[in-house]
């Protein structure tokens, strides 16, 4: 009897959480692409000082240093890139998802919490966002450990 009415709660759960609202102020932005990209612990480190590209210009350089293959297609009139880095050998789910207010975007990731050994290998993946009334990126520093907010320009280059 309580494994049906754990089942039934989990069931509706899953029907009305899709319809619940954002917190309060925040829409929901949708994630149009994600590409991940493997390489050397070493060759991802510069990327946490990169909160947001913005021009394919920016993408050509961070790929470039990625050592990735064959270059994502983004159009950035109406979309930017939101890179974020794990380690190769995290056996943990994400599933990363966006909301905006006042202009300002958030990425959030949520992740499993399993335990594991790092490894010299990062993946770095740059998730593709509609840039439509996106103004500044709220992003964490690691470094200063402070949230930060980064203006965006409108795209210089086609």
């Amino acid at each position: 009897m309580l494994r049906k009415q754990f089942i039934v709660t989990l069931l509706i759960a899953n029907v009305l959480a899709p319809n619940l609202p954002q917190a309060q102020g925040f829409e929901k932005v949708e994630i149009r692409g994600q590409f991940p990209v493997e390489q050397l612990r070493k060759n991802s480190e510069f990327i946490q000082r990169i909160p947001v590209i913005t021009s394919q210009k920016q993408l050509y350089e961070v790929w470039k240093k990625l050592k990735g293959g064959e270059k994502p297609r983004v159009h950035f009139e109406t979309s930017l890139l939101i890179p974020r880095v794990r380690d190769a050998a995290d056996p943990n789910r994400h599933q990363f998802s966006a909301r905006v207010k006042d202009g300002k975007l958030e990425l959030l990731t949520l992740s499993t919490l399993i335990g594991f050994e790092r490894s010299d290998k990062t993946i770095t993946t740059l998730i593709e966002i509609p840039r439509k009334g996106i103004t500044a990126i709220r992003h964490y520093n690691p470094v200063t450990r402070k949230y930060e907010v980064t203006l965006i320009s409108l795209p210089s280059d086609p």
